[in-house]
């Protein structure tokens, strides 16, 4: 699961280590005026098609790194795909964002609408 935090005009995404490792990536910085909303769901509510570019694939137990998906490339770390914070964006190379938080992914989400005026 990964640490996310809203400071000033920045959201940073925190990956534990083994997410890191699994995902083939680092953590995330992305400016709050890039983001275009932010909601709450789970795996069986998505509509997508996933390629994977790098990172891992565990069915029921981890989803992390990044992947193709209608159109563009999105960053997935979720295990179980329940209560996952879904981001899109704009002007970053993420369209799309799945992450399941390690704290209450609604009042991460409200509080990131809150502050980008949703």
């Amino acid at each position: 699961m990964a640490h996310i935090t809203v400071e000033n005009n920045t959201l940073t995404i925190e990956l534990s280590t083994m997410d890191k490792i699994w995902a083939i990536h680092g953590g995330l910085k992305i400016p709050l005026s890039h983001i275009t909303s932010a909601r709450v769901e789970d795996e069986n509510g998505w509509d997508y098609w996933w390629r994977k570019v790098a990172g891992t694939v565990a069915p029921g137990l981890k989803t992390a790194g990044t992947f193709f998906a209608d159109g563009g490339l999105a960053f997935l770390d979720f295990g179980t795909g329940r209560n996952c914070i879904v981001l899109e964006t704009e002007h970053e190379t993420y369209k799309t964002m799945i992450i399941q938080p390690d704290d209450d992914p609604d009042r991460i989400a409200a509080e990131i609408n809150r502050r980008i005026g949703r």
